[in-house]
């Protein structure tokens, strides 16, 4: 029988992937504008609502904060602590306030239906 030793590479300690439905989304938004509010930062509201598609971005960006959950293991975690920006060239990053000695790499993806999002977290 093999041994169950932690088959995580050096220096990984989590992965997690979400996937989002665009729809449910802009319901929660309609039906419950606090719930933008509770669940984004306001840069991350600017960049999403200046968009044609902004509940696509917006399925995005919630995607990665429960893909962050689950890579840091973190289910207490506020959803604002968690921000989504993208750098000059247009890659999405990830930070989270308060827990230093952590990396992540996110990547998202979305279509007019569905976003997803997968985040690997790093020690540093």
């Amino acid at each position: 029988m093999p041994s169950k030793k932690n088959i995580t590479p050096p220096g990984i300690t989590g992965l997690g992937v979400d996937l989002a439905e665009v729809a449910r989304i802009r319901r929660l938004a309609v039906r419950n504008p606090a719930f933008l509010s509770r669940s984004f930062t306001p840069g991350e509201l600017a960049y999403s609502m200046k968009s044609r598609n902004k509940y696509e971005r917006l399925a995005a960006r919630f995607a990665v904060k429960e893909a962050v959950i689950k890579a840091l293991d973190a289910k207490e975690l506020p959803l604002k602590d968690i921000e989504v920006e993208n750098t000059a060239s247009g890659r999405p990053q990830v930070s989270v306030k308060n827990r230093p000695g952590v990396r992540l790499l996110v990547s998202i993806s979305h279509t007019g239906s569905y976003a997803c999002a997968a985040v690997i977290a790093f020690s540093v």
